[in-house]
């Protein structure tokens, strides 16, 4: 039996697809909307602008990610494997995204402000998901410290989307994996031992 999808989801996989095609300044409703097979009015009925649907597209994208890091992040209860495979999922998927590949490349400051800023961001919801995978590893770190890790492996990957490492991602996650959870079983330095300008 054949899945039924719905207007949105069908808006977006369109938009996916001229984004691949085209990047993310040439993308026009109208193609999207005649890749979709659906009229403008139609699109607008969902997305109330261009900028919305665009939007809307890299978080779904981002989600769609996300969803797979974390059930491989599920799959062990120790910190250190249920991370590496957490962050190398992560960086099979984003090598060669088509949101990322061509976008990227040819113009980044279209993709970037989607990426890194403000609310809604791609890097706030990979910040959450990295804290969901660092809590439910129960390590015993304080809340600052687990906020701190979360936001460490977040920018890395967002980094590593934008400009993927000539390493393969095998080394690259045992790396970070490695490196973040000797970094989160340290205690942290209270503030009163730090260094004053």
């Amino acid at each position: 039996m054949a899945t039924i999808v719905s207007v949105p989801e069908r808006l977006l996989d369109a938009a996916l697809e001229v984004a691949a095609m085209h990047g993310l300044n040439r993308l026009s409703v109208g193609d999207v909307a005649k890749r979709a097979g659906l009229s403008r009015p139609t699109l607008y009925k969902h997305f109330a602008s261009r900028d919305e649907l665009v939007s809307q597209m890299v978080l779904r994208e981002a989600g769609r990610i996300v969803e797979q890091v974390i059930a491989a992040a599920e799959r062990h209860d120790d910190p250190l494997r249920s991370l590496h495979d957490a962050i190398i999922t992560a960086l099979e998927l984003l090598r060669g995204h088509p949101l990322l590949d061509r976008p990227i490349a040819t113009e980044p400051e279209a993709l970037l402000p989607l990426l890194i800023d403000g609310e809604g961001s791609v890097l706030d919801a990979v910040q959450a998901v990295a804290r969901q995978v660092l809590d439910r590893r129960d390590l015993g770190i304080p809340d600052d410290q687990a906020r701190a890790g979360a936001d460490l492996l977040s920018r890395m990957l967002v980094s590593y989307a934008v400009r993927p490492p000539d390493l393969a991602p095998e080394v690259v996650a045992h790396f970070l994996s490695t490196a973040l959870v000797a970094g989160l079983l340290v205690p942290a330095p209270s503030t009163a031992n730090l260094p004053t300008s």
